[in-house]
């Protein structure tokens, strides 16, 4: 899950295919690699391609774990707009089982400038 409270930006490749042949080609060299570097990866299934980004002032996310059959997480945001956004996360700790939860930044935010192509 996925909260991103105020207007974001997207940037995603349009060589998608282009990058997953050469993943496919290069798989066996970046999982030695990845495994030479001691990052726990076990598994080529584990190594992700990305093809893009989302960039927001402010963000959250709550990953469930592995295994758990019972999970959960609570949280509220308040967004405060004018001249400037301010972000204000309302995390529950004790609301949250089998479950890790970041988030950030919090008060004001900045907003985004245009960006150019990849």
């Amino acid at each position: 899950m996925l909260s991103l409270p105020v207007v974001t930006q997207r940037q995603d490749t349009r060589a998608r295919g282009d990058f997953g042949k050469w993943m496919l080609r290069n798989i066996d060299r970046w999982f030695a690699f990845a495994r030479g570097l001691g990052l726990g990866i076990d598994q080529m299934e584990e190594i992700i391609l990305v093809t893009g980004c989302d960039c927001a002032g402010s963000w959250a996310n709550v990953t469930f774990l592995e295994g758990q059959t019972y999970g959960q997480a609570s949280f509220g945001v308040e967004v405060v707009q004018g001249s400037d956004i301010s972000i204000n996360w309302q995390f529950s700790p004790g609301n949250t089982q089998g479950a890790v939860c970041n988030w950030g930044p919090e008060g004001k935010v900045c907003r985004f400038a245009k960006y150019s192509n990849f």
